[in-house]
């Protein structure tokens, strides 16, 4: 799954790619300039902008879940006791 790089660099360069991804798409947009084409620019940002809202929000949520989860030296220190308790 890919995700949003963490370095400046690797934004910069994913922001350009972005930036050419569109510019080629817009020129052939005009290119072609028919409505069947607007149509289907228009349907994919339709679908795709409520698509990434929601893989945001599941992603944020997935985070929240690790976060509460407990960490490997809780569950360490659990599994000591646990075993310490046994005869």
């Amino acid at each position: 799954m890919a995700r949003w790089p963490r370095t400046v660099g690797g934004n910069l360069l994913a922001f350009v790619c972005i930036v050419i991804v569109g510019l080629v798409v817009v020129q052939s947009a005009i290119a072609l300039s028919g409505g069947y084409v607007w149509i289907a620019l228009g349907v994919t940002a339709v679908v795709a902008i409520p698509l990434i809202l929601w893989r945001r929000a599941t992603m944020n949520a997935r985070d929240l879940a690790v976060a509460d989860a407990p960490s490997f030296s809780e569950v360490l220190d659990r599994r000591k006791a646990r075993e310490g308790l046994e005869p």
